[in-house]
């Protein structure tokens, strides 16, 4: 039997050991050097989720984005300190530069933009004037966008924008006709522009000396007015007259009368709109209105249609003889209303088509007549002087 010596077995442990540590010391050499390239090469991050979610099912969403998005702040300018302290190149802009020219050829100038809050509580800046010299004004006016200059019957009136101790505007020119040229000095005005009814004012201002010019678009037009009787009968254009309001917007659809006791076939210059127009034939009940309406840059003939005639009232002894003077009159609606009260011997009245009552009292005698009005038939109506 032989007998192992046991300081011979073990001599293979510690070579075992050996081994077991060369390869451990060779694992961690390979690993490093993996890491060390992955270190050294980027990661594609689409790569890894491609892989990671190839046949996955949909994530969830636990993030609900809200429905309006803030606008977020503007983010200050960078700029680059190298690239500021440089000069710029030839066509080149330099950094925090703004350009520009006026008309004048002065250079544009910028202002910064206010916030929000700043614009609704700041005042518009005054604007610069520059004195001296001479500003040449040109006005002229027109009915329309698209129509010609007026060459008279604009009343032109020019203030200065600064009142007196009177809280009043100084007026410095009151010019009438059509396109004018005036010499001012650098300054604000206020520049009235009226053709008849229609009228316009603006604010103009004139920074320094130099030419300038100013169109007023009056968007104005006219009316021509005429009335008949019924069948085209002529009217007595004497006692004929037409009034025109237009609506106060200020008070709702109320009417303010504008232009008064217009003669027939008068030209009516006004603004552009819808106006109400009263015809009266004489001071009694004679009446009939309507709506017109003004276009800018045109002439409208309007002839409006009376169902009336004028009657001349006679107190007479006899049929056809002399009118008796003194005598007061007065005419009545068969509901018995009051139309017209005169005096004298043959008052003429106007009225409108129908039926009335005549009472004439002379001295303390008191004489009537029914008759009737038709519609452009003028006639004498004869009152007995007879105790009925």
């Amino acid at each position: 039997m032989t007998r192992r010596d046991p300081f011979t077995q073990s001599s293979h442990l510690p070579f075992a050991i050996v081994c077991l540590i060369v390869l451990m010391i060779a694992a961690m050499l390979t690993s490093g050097s993996a890491l060390a390239q992955s270190e050294n090469t980027p990661m594609s991050l689409g790569d890894v989720l491609q892989k990671s979610t190839q046949g996955a099912p949909a994530p969830r969403v636990y993030l609900k984005l809200p429905q309006t998005v803030p606008i977020p702040r503007n983010n200050p300018v960078r700029t680059n300190p190298a690239a500021a302290t440089q000069p710029a190149g030839p066509g080149q802009i330099a950094p925090n530069t703004t350009t520009g020219q006026s008309s004048q050829g002065e250079p544009a100038r910028t202002t910064e933009s206010p916030t929000v809050e700043q614009a609704e509580t700041q005042e518009p800046a005054p604007p610069k004037i520059q004195p001296g010299g001479i500003a040449k004004l040109k006005l002229e006016a027109l009915l329309s966008s698209d129509g010609q200059v007026l060459q008279r019957g604009v009343n032109w009136r020019v203030f200065e924008e600064k009142r007196d101790k009177n809280s009043r505007l100084p007026l410095l020119h009151n010019v009438d006709g059509g396109s004018i040229d005036l010499e001012l000095d650098p300054g604000s005005y206020v520049v009235y522009a009226g053709y008849g009814y229609a009228n316009l004012t603006k604010r103009i201002v004139l920074e320094k000396a130099g030419n300038y010019s100013e169109s007023f678009n009056l968007q104005a037009g006219a009316v021509r007015l005429n009335a008949v009787a019924t069948g085209d009968v002529p009217l007595d254009a004497s006692i004929l007259t037409f009034d025109i309001y237009n609506r106060d917007t200020t008070d709702g659809d109320t009417q303010k009368l504008l232009v008064q006791n217009v003669k027939p076939e008068h030209v009516v210059k006004l603004t552009e709109g819808t106006y109400h127009v009263v015809s009266s034939y004489g001071a009694s009940n004679a009446k009939v209105r309507g709506d017109i309406e003004i276009l800018s840059g045109k002439l409208i003939n309007v002839t409006m249609i009376h169902s009336a005639a004028k009657v001349t009232l006679r107190l007479v002894s006899e049929p056809g003889g002399e009118a008796l003077a003194n005598t007061v009159w007065t005419v009545l609606t068969p509901g018995g209303d009051v139309v017209k009260r005169a005096i004298g011997a043959f008052p003429t009245l106007a009225l409108t088509a129908g039926d009335y009552t005549a009472i004439a009292k002379q001295n303390d005698e008191v004489y009537n007549r029914d008759f009737s009005v038709d519609s452009g038939l003028d006639r004498d109506i004869e009152v007995l002087a007879k105790v009925q």
